[in-house]
């Protein structure tokens, strides 16, 4: 039986006796905004290098900064500037690898057409927000009303606080809240919503960078894929991304 067996084993292909463990990988934070158009490409990548097994952490990204400060990750991209910026101030990225890999507009979403913006709050009975200190949108949803005068005035209609921008999509689709501030790619998977954009003036359109984290433990594969993505933006531009 010993022999048969012995035999056997050397018969096999020496690719089905290759470890699963000798693929190279690589772990990305990506803010959980952009899952969609990034699984997308993400699948693409592993087809045109299948010895490359890339997992990806979708968070909000001040939840996806921590998780960086606590080493993770080979790449990170938040849905806005600022996080990236911290992160370079704290020796966790390198500045010379940021890049901008799209645009994504803040929009105002609501059950009922909005005629007022600066009064919006009028027309919305439930109202959702995403955490400042959790999400991007939470923390430019924070920036746009503070300039409206609006952020005190809203509060007693807040029924929900999440701590990403697609739990807010989740909770307008249910209908467990009227009213919300989301990106504009998302808004095109609601029905029966208006959506109002603010006045640029306000502000509003944020950078989705991407950076190589200074602690990678393969930083030429790292650079390879946020190369592979810069190239693939189409993709996001399919999702409604700017």
């Amino acid at each position: 039986m010993g022999k048969k067996f012995l035999i056997l084993l050397i018969s096999l292909p020496p690719l089905l006796l290759t470890s699963c463990g000798d693929k190279r990988e690589l772990t990305v934070l990506a803010a959980a905004g952009l899952k969609e158009p990034f699984s997308q490409a993400v699948e693409s990548y592993e087809k045109k290098h299948p010895e490359v097994d890339i997992k990806v952490v979708y968070a909000g990204s001040g939840s996806l900064l921590v998780k960086l400060k606590n080493r993770l990750g080979d790449l990170y991209i938040p849905a806005a500037e600022s996080y990236i910026k911290t992160a370079v101030g704290e020796g966790l990225i390198d500045p010379q690898t940021v890049k901008v890999l799209a645009y994504h507009r803040a929009v105002l979403v609501s059950k009922k057409p909005i005629e007022d913006i600066y009064s919006f709050y009028n027309v919305c009975s439930r109202i959702g927000i995403s955490d400042p200190k959790e999400a991007a949108i939470g923390r430019v949803t924070y920036e746009l009303l503070t300039k409206m005068g609006l952020w005190e005035k809203i509060q007693p209609k807040v029924v929900v606080k999440t701590s990403t921008v697609n739990q807010l999509l989740l909770y307008l689709q249910n209908g467990q809240i009227d009213c919300a501030i989301i990106w504009k790619e998302l808004a095109r998977k609601l029905k029966g919503f208006a959506v109002t954009e603010f006045p640029q003036r306000l502000g509003g359109l944020e950078k989705i960078p991407v950076g190589v984290t200074t602690f990678s433990s393969d930083p030429q594969l790292a650079k390879d894929f946020e190369n592979f993505l810069l190239k693939s933006r189409e993709v996001f531009r399919k999702y409604g991304f700017e």
